[in-house]
């Protein structure tokens, strides 16, 4: 019998740890086991919460041009998953963010210096860092798709938590808190065009995870 080799165990206890996640991931967020909602009062989308499996995950990270290799898109998978459960945000509302913030473009920069596959501005990335106790090198830091989904997950639950609102949260997730401060502030409504465009992308990926 030929034995499997040091690259194709790694890449198999991978996988099974990508899996078992996702059964974590399912059992903890099962309409039948829990009563809320991903995002409480303000779930996006209408309907129970869907349920990402680990396959469909991988899927749509080996679909787009991410800039990764086969075993770093398996990990991005599982680091996925595991910051949707430790925020109990739905993890295909952060594929939602990606696609909408980076095409899931891992080394996408963007013309205002936001970096990475969540866009994160290295400024929030290195207080990010410091919270995170992530040992901060610059804006190569961001460029790590780990730590970027980490990050970027960790800043969009914070928001949530602030504004409590999804367009409000999107926008200031979009444009910085600050600015979106101000226009509370001065009685002004924050432009919806990125949120409607984030839900429109986390529709269509709840569409289709209904077929797996």
């Amino acid at each position: 019998m030929m034995s499997l080799g040091k690259s194709h165990k790694m890449f198999l206890k991978k996988g099974l740890a990508v899996i078992a996640m996702a059964l974590v991931f399912e059992a903890a967020f099962s309409p039948s086991l829990t009563s809320g909602r991903f995002f409480s009062e303000w779930e996006p989308v209408a309907g129970e919460p869907s349920r990402a499996s680990s396959h469909y995950v991988l899927d749509v990270l080996r679909e787009n041009r991410t800039g990764l290799g086969s075993l770093e898109e398996l990990k991005l998978a599982e680091v996925i998953l595991m910051e949707s459960l430790a925020h109990k945000i739905d993890p295909l509302f952060v594929l939602a963010l990606i696609e909408t913030e980076s095409t899931f473009n891992n080394w996408s920069r963007s013309f205002r210096g936001a970096v990475g596959l969540m866009q994160i501005q290295p400024a929030t990335g290195e207080e990010l860092a410091g919270k995170l106790n992530v040992d901060w090198k610059g804006e190569q830091t961001l460029f790590d798709p780990y730590t970027n989904v980490k990050m970027g997950v960790h800043y969009f639950s914070t928001l949530k938590r602030r504004y409590k609102d999804l367009n409000i949260t999107l926008a200031a997730y979009n444009t910085g808190p600050g600015r979106i401060d101000t226009w509370i502030k001065e009685g002004a409504a924050p432009e919806d065009g990125y949120a409607l465009k984030v839900l429109e992308n986390y529709r269509k990926f709840k569409e289709r995870a209904e077929f797996y």
